[in-house]
């Protein structure tokens, strides 16, 4: 958890590499008829949340502060894991220690295989603890590891107070096809500054007044340099489990993309330089100039659904630079 849990959404959405809009938003659809079999308690799921987490603050917040990035692989995996790789690496450029972290207070959705965790997370050195939602799935060998973690703003923090009376369920078993694929084109459109469908999702600060702003910042500063930048949605995929109560379906929505990088200038190449923030996510301490050069971005969400077909609530979101490739 080496990145979103020291680096602040302020910092996250800054102007540094974004994308290009498209994905069109489908019909939101309709839930299942057919309500899933309720998913197991803690007690009956074989194992303790509670004791799961506390083993993975104390190894994970270690291996954070190390900066080891074998041993957080170790405690993470997907789009957690590439968040906090890109944290380490800035850490270490910027000769700084990650600080420890634990989680209080948690409320957990458990099934066998996947667990949903609301949470305080104290961060060593800060005063005030903040908010936070996090996803474990389990191993072929039993083992867990943290593979979803969102940072959640204050006034969002009643939002996922439900999990106390949620239960962990897979994703595409309470929130329709239809529906996925419609919130997620319309996730990564607003992602991008583009046109809003408020029915669909609700205006959001953290994705329309930071991420997409930055968006626009960014693009209008690499026109001003005679470049251009193209960003695409790669892969998309929503965790899988989501916790589920009376009053919504919370769910975690992670993107995949590409930005391209190229300048309007005949013959000149592009630039990517110091302090430009992906250059240090991706450990690099010097410019970057090509013809083309291309950024990988993993981009992770969590959404609250009413039951009602109502428009999704953004409650927090991730945002790290995970690779950079020059081409000549």
């Amino acid at each position: 958890m080496a990145s979103r849990t020291r680096d602040g959404l302020g910092r996250m959405v800054i102007p540094t590499v974004f994308l290009l809009a498209v994905a069109g938003c489908g019909d939101p659809g309709t839930e299942p008829a057919a309500a899933p079999p309720e998913a197991v308690g803690p007690s009956a799921a074989g194992f303790d949340p509670a004791a799961v987490l506390a083993e993975f603050d104390a190894a994970d917040s270690a291996a954070s502060k190390s900066g080891d990035g074998e041993r957080l692989a170790v405690w993470e995996t997907g789009p957690a894991l590439q968040n906090s790789l890109a944290g380490v690496k800035r850490a270490r450029l910027s000769k700084r220690v990650l600080p420890g972290f634990k989680h209080r207070e948690p409320v957990f959705a458990v099934s066998e295989s996947c667990f949903v965790v609301s949470a305080e997370m104290a961060v060593d050195g800060e005063d005030r603890p903040r908010a936070d939602a996090a996803h474990f799935a389990r191993t072929a060998d039993g083992r867990w590891q943290l593979s979803h973690h969102v940072m959640i703003s204050d006034e969002r923090v009643a939002a996922t107070g439900a999990f106390q009376r949620a239960t962990a369920h897979p994703t595409d078993e309470v929130l329709a096809a239809a529906r996925r694929t419609a919130l997620t084109g319309e996730v990564f459109n607003r992602s991008i500054a583009g046109p809003a469908d408020t029915t669909l999702l609700a205006r959001s600060a953290v994705l329309d007044d930071q991420l997409a702003a930055g968006w626009s910042i960014y693009t209008s500063q690499m026109e001003a340099a005679s470049m251009t930048v193209d960003r695409r949605l790669t892969a998309s995929e929503w965790a899988p489990c989501a916790a589920k109560a009376d009053d919504g379906i919370v769910g975690f929505l992670t993107l995949n993309v590409v930005d391209t990088i190229v300048s309007t200038t005949d013959g000149a190449d592009a630039v990517l330089a110091p302090p430009a923030p992906d250059l240090l996510a991706t450990g690099r301490t010097t410019a970057v100039k090509a013809h083309t050069i291309t950024v990988s971005r993993v981009e992770t969400f969590l959404l609250k659904m009413p039951p009602d077909g109502g428009p999704a609530a953004v409650l927090g979101l991730t945002d790290a630079a995970t690779e950079i490739v020059a081409t000549d």
